[in-house]
């Protein structure tokens, strides 16, 4: 069962120790104990960064850590052990911890009203309604009907520790009101210098949380496009057509940046968090998106992903050979006779760039990376000590690039949302007509907003690989985006690549999933070679619910189809 209470009760501790330290500015207050404080003495900033930081450790614990989200939007892979997620073989989750962050807005929406005033009131319960509305959304996307508006009343006591599950649809609208509640409190922009330094996000802007609650609510619409009975065409027009505020360039991004001082402020995949380098190694690159960057020649690729170490090439005599530098492992194995038959899960890659395919039985044996470790591993070492050869190790298998072994890197962040998701969005509205916009000139900012999120520029060089010559080369961007152009423009089918676009911008998050779900674009279903239910994706999480069973019962009986608590249960928005 997965939970997330460990890191939770971290951030509550931390939270607790910031708390005493800012109050014991004078050392004379001996007989005052800052543990014995009434909560009302607690300035709700400090419960703010609480939220921030616990929300954005989730959304990283989410799309990286874990391996179901990874697996699910195929950005990820792993090895080596407990790669039963990459089958889609999913547990229960424990969401009760979700509930934290939730629970802590709540609480400063309420103090906010007695105790702040004006446009302070209005930033504190704008960005807590914004939080909340972000929090719920995941929930009831990812789950179905979930405990909502009984849910944060347990102070209340009886029934409140057991609530009712409201419907997904009740759900949505009240997240969308709240979202528009959101959009009112913060419509004069002010910035409130007081919580300057608590705003992990924004820094006290409230024309930057105003932008990020109208971008939300277009995420939320076009993920009810497909329910009739709420007008998501019309309202999602209006905050377009309205010019209200939204995520328009990286700096609005909605993301909280690591700090890297200890493993609480870290990212996930640092050292901080590993006493080794083996959890890191084996969350590989997946082929799916590794193989469609190299199709598009697309400077993401060198950005994320690491070169194998050792390529493989076919040859006459099996053996090693070092040139210009690169390791090469000559293999006289037939490797296009082995690619040609039936069976996926032993085919070779002798790319420069390898991604680790979709759900293999085995993928640790994947590109003869198990027998390499054993036949050849001394040799490599000799040849390169600084391969890593440990376990988790495939030196035949790209890895993702440094920058995510890092405690702290300024282009790996929790995302809670981005600009390019948001072009992506009115791509999508305008050619569905919703919006009487140019789908075009929407899906190429995208791309490129996506590029500068990643400090991809003109001209970079190496930062393209090229599978015909075998070698990297210079970005012509440009030249990429004429053919983003001409693929979308040529297409009879133009929202499958909106949405390829889309995946890719997305990268190591998991708004993708629900995209997926949505559209079935891109195909991911098409890349699952041994999957727990043929090549079908899961649709949603695993309710665990146990001292609420009853209620649980209740919403796997009225909200799923079929009515089982499973991880292919169709949910109201599915149906």
């Amino acid at each position: 069962m997965r939970t997330f209470k460990k890191n939770i009760i971290k951030l509550g501790f931390l939270s607790i120790l910031a708390f005493n330290i800012a109050c014991s500015d004078s050392l004379t207050e001996i007989n005052v104990s800052p543990n014995n404080l009434a909560d009302t003495e607690v300035d709700i900033k400090f419960v703010l960064t609480g939220i921030l930081s616990s929300s954005a450790q989730m959304q990283s614990q989410l799309s990286y850590d874990w391996g179901e989200l990874s697996a699910a939007t195929q950005y990820l892979q792993k090895d080596f052990t407990s790669y039963e997620e990459n089958n889609y073989q999913w547990s229960p989750v424990d969401y009760s911890s979700f509930y934290s962050p939730l629970k802590n807005a709540q609480y400063i929406y309420e103090r906010a009203e007695t105790e702040k005033e004006g446009e302070v009131r209005n930033y504190y319960q704008g960005v807590a309604l914004i939080m909340k509305a972000y929090g719920f959304g995941f929930l009831t996307s990812a789950f179905g009907d979930v405990p909502y508006s009984e849910a944060l009343m347990a102070e209340n006591g009886g029934e409140a520790f057991q609530p009712s599950y409201d419907s997904q649809r009740e759900v949505f609208l009240g997240i969308l009101s709240d979202l528009e509640q959101a959009n009112e409190l913060l419509s004069n922009g002010a910035v409130i210098t007081e919580v300057a330094d608590a705003d992990i996000v924004y820094g006290g802007d409230s024309a930057k949380w105003q932008a990020f609650a109208n971008s939300l609510r277009l995420r939320f619409y076009m993920r009810l496009s497909e329910k009739d009975d709420i007008d998501a065409r019309s309202n999602f027009s209006q905050i377009v057509q309205g010019n209200l505020p939204i995520i328009n360039s990286n700096d609005d991004n909605a993301s909280v940046s690591y700090i890297g001082t200890d493993e609480n402020n870290s990212w996930p995949g640092g050292p901080l968090n590993w006493s080794n380098r083996s959890e890191f190694y084996r969350r590989k690159p997946s082929a799916t998106i590794v193989n469609d960057l190299i199709a598009l020649e697309d400077p993401r690729l060198t950005k994320w992903i690491s070169p194998v170490d050792v390529q493989l090439t076919a040859g006459e005599t099996d053996g090693l050979v070092l040139e210009n530098g690169r390791l090469r492992r000559i293999t006289s194995i037939d490797i296009a006779e082995i690619n040609s038959d039936n069976n996926l899960e032993n085919d070779l890659n002798t790319s420069l760039y390898v991604g680790l395919p979709v759900a293999l039985s085995a993928p640790n044996d994947f590109n003869m990376g198990a027998a390499t470790l054993s036949d050849f591993g001394d040799a490599i070492a000799n040849e390169r000590p600084d391969v890593y050869l440990a376990a988790a190790a495939n030196p035949h298998s790209s890895y993702l690039t440094d920058i995510y072994s890092e405690n702290a890197n300024d282009l790996v962040k929790a995302v809670f949302m981005n600009a390019a998701e948001v072009e992506f969005l009115l791509a999508e509205a305008s050619l569905r007509g919703w919006i009487s916009d140019d789908e075009t000139a929407h899906y190429e900012r995208g791309i490129q907003l996506s590029f500068d999120q990643y400090e991809i520029y003109d001209g970079a060089e190496n930062a393209v690989y090229n599978v015909e010559e075998d070698r990297t080369v210079a970005f012509n961007e440009a030249q990429y985006l004429e053919n983003a152009r001409r693929i979308l423009e040529e297409s009879e089918n133009p929202l499958q690549h909106i949405m390829h676009q889309k995946w890719i911008s997305l990268w190591l998050t998991f708004e993708s999933w629900f995209d997926w779900r949505r559209t079935g674009y891109p195909n991911l279903n098409q890349n699952i070679i041994s999957g727990t239910r043929g090549q079908n994706t899961p649709v949603r999480f695993i309710y665990s619910d146990t001292y609420n069973e009853a209620n649980m019962l209740q919403a796997i009986e009225s909200g799923l189809s079929p009515s089982e608590n499973d991880q292919w249960s169709e949910m109201w928005l599915l149906q």
